[in-house]
């Protein structure tokens, strides 16, 4: 069956999915439509640990029957995902990140953050949807332990988590992914900029990391232009925004570099 395209099929005809070979970890189906299913949250998508949305909240399995929910306005021509837009798979990745809200000099070291950005960090095997556990070097921490928190210096008082934050559980570090948790009180220094979380998806044992750091601004601006492009499946260019030095302590300091409201306002 060929990727990247739309693919008539006929009533009676089988799909049978194996396992994925190569780089990346993840194949994704997408039926015209759509599937039939009462939304959770605004969404039928599957939270097998808690146990709800999707089908039953659960994993679907041999038997089941899921219905289509077909759109008779829908545009039945050929479509093709052009090769520009195809993302490259490998097991080298760049994934580029908001620096905090937990870095240096409060929580880390300068050299922990230098590190951080400057080391090649290795996808561990025990990994899944709630989080990519990460294997790298250890940091040096900016404190002894965590005070009222706890007696490890990755501890703080619970405060959110975004997903994409990477969340330092100990000395070791792990990206929260959509099914972890909300909140929780251990160190985040980085979250991953929303454009870039596929990657996450196609993560597998063994892939190698590099962070790379990113303003606010720019990563709003490749969040805009991948959301244009998919809806147009056409390239949209990255308009880049007029950014301050973030390292120029005329504009921010090392331990914040800006602070948000919701709806991304300084």
């Amino acid at each position: 069956l060929p990727a990247w395209q739309a693919v008539p099929v006929n009533a009676g005809q089988t799909l049978k999915l194996g396992k994925v070979k190569g780089d990346g970890a993840r194949a994704y189906l997408s039926i015209a439509g759509g599937l039939q299913g009462q939304p959770y949250l605004g969404s039928r998508s599957t939270f097998t640990l808690g146990q709800f949305g999707g089908h039953g909240g659960r994993a679907i399995r041999t038997g089941d029957v899921l219905h289509f929910d077909p759109d008779p306005a829908a545009d039945t021509a050929p479509v093709t995902v052009p090769d520009s837009l195809k993302p490259s798979l490998g097991d080298n990745w760049e994934l580029r990140v908001i620096y905090g809200p937990h870095g240096a000099p409060d929580f880390f070291t300068d050299n922990d953050m230098a590190t951080f950005f400057s080391a090649d960090w290795q996808v561990h095997y025990n990994s899944n949807r709630l989080g990519i556990r990460l294997v790298g070097p250890k940091p040096s921490w900016a404190r002894t332990d965590g005070g009222e928190a706890g007696l490890h210096p990755s501890n703080l008082h619970d405060n959110e988590y975004a997903i994409g934050s990477i969340n330092f559980t100990g000395d070791f570090p792990v990206i929260l992914t959509k099914d972890g948790p909300s909140l929780g009180g251990f160190v985040c220094p980085v979250t991953i900029a929303k454009a870039e979380l596929w990657k996450v998806g196609q993560l597998k044992p063994g892939d190698s990391i590099r962070f790379t750091p990113v303003a606010f601004a720019e990563a709003l601006a490749l969040e805009q232009a991948q959301d244009a492009a998919v809806g147009k499946l056409a390239p949209v260019p990255v308009v880049s925004p007029d950014l301050h030095d973030a390292t120029d302590p005329a504009f921010t300091s090392a331990t914040m570099v800006a602070e948000l409201d919701a709806d991304g306002h300084v």
